[in-house]
């Protein structure tokens, strides 16, 4: 444990006694496994021996959020209001930042970013940065696993632009059998998802063509991560997300 200060009577008081900590604010709902994924992660990376240890977390948990996957297609509810009004709950309710485990929603980033006064870290960016860092100086080919919004948007693919990283996007065919792997997932369906068969032999594939990281650039997928191939290496946004917020609340 961190020691900031010594009192009068000689007790050590971590930051959090001086109330240095701050308090994150996670704009969920998207879906509500996804959230609690984030969550558990928070706490996992959080140094800490007792209660009093860890952050202060106000979770803003809500599934009725228009669906992102499909708010681009004409005709279709876009999830952006929700998202402002999410965020400025959060912001009322004294979170001192804000993320949020949905990659696809990043779509809608600089608008949310812009209809608040707190941080709002990106979990786009922020997944980059330790990309770079945790493959430097291995094979440096990732396969981008995300919603096929996040990938027609280029989300991801603009962020890697200029850095050592190629990434590789399914094929069509492919990107079918993803999606419907994570609205299974949705479903609340991991060690019995039906795609699990089909996903891991894509991912044979891939891994016998020499691709050895995959990036799971929707928050669904991690859940799947312990069901898949071990030969590949996961790189997982929400863990990075996770550890972000721990690094930027203590």
């Amino acid at each position: 444990m961190k020691v900031f200060k010594i009192s009068r009577v000689g007790q050590i008081k971590t930051r959090r006694e001086i109330n240095l900590s701050k308090t994150i604010g996670i704009l969920g709902g998207m879906g509500p496994s996804a959230t609690v994924d984030l969550f558990n992660k928070i706490i996992s990376n959080t140094p800490a021996i007792s209660d009093q240890d860890h952050l202060h977390i106000i979770i803003n948990n809500n599934p009725k959020i228009p669906p992102r996957m499909n708010a681009l297609n004409p005709g279709s509810e876009s999830p952006l209001p929700e998202l402002i009004k999410g965020a400025q709950i959060l912001q009322k309710a004294g979170a001192d930042f804000i993320i949020m485990p949905c990659n696809t929603a990043h779509i809608w980033y600089q608008e949310i970013s812009d209809s608040i006064t707190i941080p709002f870290y990106n979990m786009i960016t922020n997944a980059v940065d330790h990309t770079l860092n945790q493959i430097n100086g291995s094979n440096s080919t990732v396969l981008l696993l995300a919603t096929h919004t996040t990938i027609h948007t280029r989300l991801y693919q603009k962020a890697f632009q200029e850095t050592a990283v190629t990434l590789i996007i399914p094929s069509h065919t492919e990107q079918i059998m993803v999606n419907e792997a994570i609205s299974s997932v949705k479903g609340g369906l991991l060690k019995t998802n039906p795609y699990l068969k089909a996903f891991n032999k894509m991912l044979d594939d891939y891994a016998n063509q020499g691709v050895m990281h995959i990036l799971g650039g929707c928050s669904e997928l991690p859940l799947l991560f312990p069901f898949l191939n071990e030969k590949i290496d996961k790189l997982d946004p929400t863990l990075m997300l996770a550890q972000l917020a721990v690094s930027k609340g203590l």
